[in-house]
């Protein structure tokens, strides 16, 4: 068996760079068992959106099977998170997806995501270690939404959980399966793992045994903004660099029947840079703690509800670090989603429920609740416009004492309403003053708690 055989590959890349991809190929002959790559650059400073005057230069790789959008050649990503990571063919660095190492032409992937002004030199080291066992030709199971798993259903039909999280699978701390007990911990009934860019930890997920209903996700991380896609179906590509590179990938991702939501679009976010592109079902207007900016993803969301659009508000706490002290927290915030007694609940049911805008958003596990019903109507349904454009609502806050109940429409607030017990129903005739929609939100010392979505008119 032949020795294993070292490539360097260098470069420099230029501030005309950033925010674009660079592929550096190198040729993997038969009998390869694993590809071990270690990189690094000058002047490296940290993803942080607010930090400048440096470079991060993040990393993924292909194989043989082709870089072309969507290509089936995709084989992991780490971002800037790790300087080394390997691939074998039973195991590799979460990220990076293990299996079939075929002869051709790979290519490692460089993301320019920052260049300092001097320019940046990178070198890419990569190791090409034989085997003399056969070459496996399948990828290991992934988690899969019709896995006919279901959860007992719940009285009043309301189900919790969290829809945006981090494993070592990207740039978090925890394992999928440490993600997992923190979930069962916290109560939920549903979770999704959204790692950026990659699959991997569908793999994990797809090996554990739980309780809670496990939703096939990941976050499709471009320079012009983030994406969250639940659902399952083949990877979504990343490397976005105009708008219509951007509607091709959404457009995959909705033919494949994903749900999809707008993430975090505020300041360092980043902000939806291609304000022009649509085609997503749902808004994240929540991304961990309320102070971060998420005032900014409200309004984002309410300027295309009052264009008519009606997209679902969603809340996920992006969570990364469960083993040092961090802001974000699983489950802070806590999506809540009904589920009807005529709907299973299972995984494909939360996201028919979210699809649907049959959810709120709370601010914690244990946080209040409000539900916002108009006769056998809820919150994400429409109603046909009420004669003399008022209507009747039934209310229901728990847990929100001390808290104001706010009644928003797309002229503003219509109503409020004081809270002082702690599980206290209202019944509300409300003029809607050709309000497109209504939705309730629970506030407290300027601090947002709930937050429903809309019922809409007309």
């Amino acid at each position: 068996m032949k020795p294993p055989a070292r490539l360097t590959l260098t470069g420099t890349l230029t501030p005309a760079q950033a925010l674009t991809y660079l592929y550096l190929p190198f040729e993997v002959p038969e009998g390869i068992g694993q590809i071990d790559v270690q990189y690094s650059y000058s002047d490296a400073i940290a993803a942080d959106p607010g930090l400048s005057g440096g470079s991060t230069i993040d990393i993924g790789i292909f194989d043989a099977g082709g870089i072309g959008f969507s290509s089936g050649g995709f084989r992991g990503w780490s971002g800037s998170a790790r300087r080394a990571f390997s691939i074998g063919r039973d195991s590799a660095t979460p990220g990076y997806m293990p299996g079939p190492i075929p002869a051709g032409t790979w290519h490692i992937c460089l993301g320019a995501y920052k260049v300092a002004a001097q320019g940046c030199a990178y070198r890419v080291s990569i190791d090409l270690i034989p085997s003399a066992a056969a070459n496996q030709t399948a990828f290991p199971p992934r988690l899969t939404l019709d896995d006919g798993k279901r959860i007992p259903r719940r009285a009043d039909g309301w189900y919790s959980g969290e829809m945006h999280c981090h494993t070592v699978n990207s740039d978090g701390d925890s394992t999928a399966a440490e993600i997992v007990a923190l979930a069962e911990t916290a109560g939920f009934d549903f979770l999704a793992v959204t790692d950026h860019n990659t699959l991997t930890q569908q793999v994990d997920l797809a090996r554990i045994t739980t309780p809670l209903l496990l939703i096939p996700g990941l976050e499709v991380t471009t320079y012009f903004g983030h994406w969250n896609v639940w659902g399952g179906g083949r990877w979504i590509d990343f490397r976005v660099q105009q708008p219509a590179d951007l509607e091709r990938a959404i457009a995959f991702a909705r033919a494949q029947g994903c749900l999809i939501s707008c993430n975090h679009p505020r300041p360092y976010g980043p902000d939806w840079a291609f304000p022009e592109v649509g085609g997503f079902a749902c808004v994240e207007v929540w991304n961990g703690p309320w102070e971060l900016l998420n005032s900014a993803s409200l309004a984002f969301w309410e300027a295309r509800l009052m264009r008519g659009e009606r997209l679902v508000a969603v809340g996920g706490s992006d969570h990364h670090f469960s083993h040092r002290p961090h802001i974000a927290r699983l489950g802070f915030p806590t999506l809540r989603v009904y589920v009807a007694p005529d709907r299973a609940p299972t995984a494909r049911g939360i996201l028919d429920a979210i699809r649907a805008g049959h959810c709120h958003i709370t601010e914690a596990p244990d946080g209040p609740s409000v539900t916002l019903n108009a006769g056998g109507s809820m919150m994400g349904d429409r109603l046909p416009r009420p004669a003399e454009d008022q209507i009747a609502l039934d209310l229901n806050v728990t847990g929100g004492t001390g808290g104001t109940l706010q009644l928003v429409g797309s002229d503003g607030i219509l109503a409020e309403a004081d809270i002082t017990h702690d599980n206290q129903p209202l019944h509300l005739v409300l003029k809607l003053d050709g309000s497109l929609y209504l939705r309730a939100q629970l506030a407290d010392s300027g601090q947002m708690r709930v937050l429903t979505n809309p019922i809409y008119f007309g």
